[in-house]
């Protein structure tokens, strides 16, 4: 049966169905889902889930880049998508507010856009307004995890006591070698041993090696995001039990996927009830400070 209350540790929900139907888009995810709130909390009620956490990002490089091919100015084109994501920041942390037993959320940073000054109010505020923690997806930072521009998204999660969640995969949208590969990680999870690190997708194609980060680290997790539906049972199973069960955090991606047949999907991994409830709550709820949810 598997746990009947989950933790959803990773989702991309959006201020508008507009934005959410753009967002899985731009990845190639066309459904009737929008992304919204209200739309997540029902599919968290039909789910089973008892809270969800919000990751705000943008693949803002990208977004930039695009822009400038289309005629604008760079400068500009940098300063509205700024503005559009720290707007996303707020959004999220008043979407906790309103849902405070439901949601969490993350800040989105991207460190070579955002100036350091920038980054620190950003933090700073969007904590105080109950986000829990500092999200970055290095292939789209278009910088490694150990690259000395990252290291103040450490440095803030130590001196702010909160946990960081990073695409983490073998290989870029390209095909190239990864930005955000999870060898990448290890001198982070070392310089920075109080603060915990969550790696996205398993780090999908390079599995064994966030097993061998969380044989020597203490600091260190993942989450099953996109990774649920489209694989073998049994060999999603055997990656998490290399891993380890205490070290994997359930987590869908939605919008781009839908959290109710990503529950049903956990729910029916041949892994042992109390693995499946270490996975679908216990690791989660520990990460969050939230062991009562």
């Amino acid at each position: 049966m598997g746990p009947t209350t989950l933790i959803d540790a990773h989702t991309h929900t959006h201020p508008t169905a507009a934005s959410g139907r753009a967002f899985a888009g731009r990845w190639g995810f066309v459904s009737d889902r929008e992304g919204t709130v209200e739309e997540l909390l029902r599919s968290m009620d039909e789910a089973g889930i008892a809270r969800t956490m919000i990751v705000p990002f943008m693949p803002a490089q990208d977004i930039v880049d695009e822009a400038v091919e289309r005629g604008a100015d760079r400068d500009d084109a940098t300063a509205a998508v700024l503005d559009e994501w720290r707007a996303l920041n707020r959004w999220a942390a008043g979407a906790v507010a309103a849902h405070p037993t439901r949601l969490a959320c993350l800040v989105g940073l991207d460190p070579v856009l955002m100036s350091p000054d920038d980054i620190e109010t950003d933090v700073a505020a969007r904590l105080a307004d109950g986000a829990c923690g500092l999200k970055v997806a290095p292939n789209f930072i278009r910088r490694a995890p150990d690259d000395d521009v990252m290291e103040i998204v450490w440095r803030l999660a130590r001196d702010h006591g909160v946990f960081v969640l990073s695409e983490c995969v073998a290989h870029s949208t390209t095909g190239d070698a990864s930005w955000a590969h999870p060898q990448r990680f290890e001198s982070v999870l070392r310089s920075y041993p109080t603060v915990t690190v969550q790696l996205a997708h398993l780090g999908l194609g390079a599995e064994d090696e966030v097993a061998r980060l969380t044989a020597r680290f203490a600091n260190v997790v993942t989450d099953t995001s996109l990774r649920l539906v489209t694989e073998d049972p049994a060999a999603i199973a055997a990656t998490i039990e290399h891993i380890g069960t205490d070290r994997v955090l359930f987590g869908t991606n939605y919008p781009l996927v839908d959290q109710v047949q990503y529950a049903d999907a956990l729910r029916a991994l041949p892994l042992a009830e109390a693995a499946l409830q270490q996975i679908g709550h216990d690791n989660a709820a520990m990460l969050l400070g939230d062991r009562e949810s």
